[in-house]
């Protein structure tokens, strides 16, 4: 019996950027149709059909027309057995970090934004389709010194072209007090889960945050530094072979029965019965 959920890394390669048909994910359910964390983004554009994925243990369902992004370090699963037709772009942060503008890229846009993560964007077929064919076309030259910038524009294009459309939907947080915060939060939840760390970090008082977080996402600063801290926990515990009590110390906690604590409030559940069950049924 399979107990932990693999980490699917990304195969060498010249560039680390990838277009892979979305028939591949049929061809592997047995890594693709169970739990697995890719080390990599992945960008899914449907053109015929619909898919059901679970991603972060949330059920997502994308169809034709729709676009979705996928970070990396995300739990996911494929239900290989829905009908569907499109592509998939793979790409690693370090692909898109060779220049400052690309790097604040993943930490400045919506579609990557905490509160927006995993939402599907209606695009158009006709010039999504031509982006991801004039990518997957580049991919296929022999690599030369101009490729890498070629792959990377054709990327942020489609990446902008999902960004222009999701901030017509949902308001953009990229130079708000909250997406500091997010940001700040991502880096260092391990090392920090105390809200008035964040309030000297950012020169901001708590009431100022506080107004601003909630405003975004329902939740408190300290509720939305629970909410990261247990995500990752229940990462850890679903696709790792750490033990309840390492999980806590690469978490931050010191004694293990604060982590079996402070995961029963956030969850209901014990560490060991989180795990328990995520276990595929006998």
């Amino acid at each position: 019996m399979n107990e932990n959920i693999r980490t699917v890394g990304f195969k060498t390669l010249p560039i680390d950027i990838e277009v892979k048909d979305m028939q591949f994910t049929k061809k592997v359910p047995k890594l693709l149709g169970q739990p697995h964390k890719a080390a990599f983004f992945q960008v899914i554009w449907l053109t015929e059909g619909n898919i059901r994925l679970h991603v972060d243990f949330r059920e997502i369902v994308i169809t034709s027309g729709e676009l979705l992004i996928i970070a990396a370090g995300q739990v996911c699963q494929f239900d290989t057995d829905c009908e569907y037709a499109g592509k998939m772009i793979l790409f690693t942060d370090s692909f898109f970090n060779m220049t400052e503008q690309d790097s604040n890229l993943l930490y400045t846009s919506e579609i990557l934004n905490p509160v927006n993560l995993n939402k599907t964007v209606i695009l158009n077929k006709s010039l999504i389709s031509n982006l991801f064919a004039q990518l997957e076309n580049e991919l296929k030259q022999q690599t030369d010194s101009f490729q890498i910038n070629i792959a990377q524009s054709f990327l942020r294009i489609i990446i902008l072209e999902a960004e222009r459309q999701l901030v017509s939907t949902y308001p953009p947080t990229q130079n708000s007090l909250g997406r500091k915060f997010y940001n700040e939060v991502e880096r260092r939840f391990k090392e920090n889960r105390n809200i008035q760390y964040y309030v000297q970090l950012l020169g901001i008082s708590e009431k100022a945050l506080s107004k601003e977080v909630k405003t975004l996402t329902g939740k408190t600063p300290k509720a939305y530094i629970d909410y990261r801290i247990t995500l990752e926990a229940k990462r850890l515990l679903s696709y790792s072979n750490l033990s309840a009590k390492e999980i806590g110390f690469e978490l931050g906690f010191d004694e293990p029965t604060n982590f079996n604590k402070y995961f029963r409030k956030n969850t209901g559940f014990t560490p060991v019965g989180f795990r328990n069950s995520k276990k595929p049924a006998e």
